[in-house]
């Protein structure tokens, strides 16, 4: 009955430890470091599965192909072409989505250890029956 306790304590107590590690590990990650490198940031065209930006109701993209949005500079004003665009995605969301089954696990695992942890601690276990010899 001593192993039984011991081995729910121990069991009980390191997993536990090992899904709460896990989950405020999640909890606690910054979410601003998921952003698209500045290097990799993508052309408006190739990211219009995931972004549209309008101005004045019109896409920016008919707006840069007319020639109508120019940037100002101390020299003049350059029109603004589809090669001077870059667009970084923030991809936390899509982090957290994947992820959301390791947190699913993990919380399982807490409230099983848990609950070994707790057996272990209190002594419950099952009860050796004692039969009378005869």
């Amino acid at each position: 009955m001593a192993r039984l306790r011991t081995f729910l304590f121990i069991f009980g107590g390191a997993f536990f430890v090992l899904s709460a590690l896990q989950i405020v590990r999640f909890l606690n990650q910054p979410a601003d470091i998921w952003w698209t490198p500045k290097a990799l940031g993508l052309p408006l065209a190739d990211a219009s599965d995931r972004v549209e930006v309008y101005v004045r109701d019109v896409a920016l993209q008919e707006h840069v192909k007319a020639g109508r949005l120019q940037l100002l500079t101390d020299t003049g004003a350059t029109p603004v072409t589809e090669s001077d665009m870059r667009l970084r995605f923030n991809n936390w969301d899509r982090i957290r989505a994947q992820r959301i089954p390791s947190l699913l696990t993990a919380g399982i695992g807490l409230g099983a250890s848990g609950v070994f942890f707790l057996f272990g601690v209190l002594g419950w276990g099952p009860v050796k029956s004692v039969h009378p010899t005869e």
